[in-house]
This record gives structure tokens, C-alpha cells and sequence, in this order.
């Protein structure tokens, strides 16, 4: 089981790690559409699908996790 201190590093790492992910896709967006390949337009298309799929499932453990700490004593 992870220590607490290790699961909180572990979010703000994440955290900072989707930062600078959205950064990029942000910046380079409308370049990566204009030269991207077939190939790497369908590849884009996989990992967006899956990210998706994670997002969702992270979205559920932060609902998860909320529901907790709310359940806990004060």
C-alpha cells in the first residue's frame, strides 16, 4: 500500500504531467493536423481513445476518493 505522502506526490505529478501534455496539444494542435500523416492521424486517434478511457477512469477514483475523505471524521 502506498504511503500517503506517496499518493499525494503521485497526484501532483500527474497533475503537472497532464499540464505540460495540454500545453503541448495546445500549442501544436492545428500544426500536427496540417502535416500528420494517415498513419498518424489513426495512431492520434487510438491514444485519444485511450486517454479518454483513463480520464474517465481517473474521474471515478476522484469521485471515489471525495466520497471518502467527505466520510471521514473530523
Amino acid at each position: 500500500m502506498a504511503e500517503p505522502k506517496n499518493f499525494v506526490d503521485n497526484l501532483n505529478n500527474l497533475r503537472l504531467v497532464m499540464s505540460v501534455a495540454l500545453e503541448h496539444i495546445q500549442v501544436n494542435l492545428t500544426q500536427f493536423t496540417k502535416d500528420a500523416t494517415g498513419n498518424q492521424l489513426r495512431q492520434s486517434d487510438r491514444s485519444i481513445n485511450q486517454i479518454r478511457t483513463l480520464s474517465e477512469q481517473l474521474e471515478r477514483e476522484f469521485k471515489t476518493i471525495e466520497y471518502l475523505i467527505g466520510d471521514r471524521p473530523t
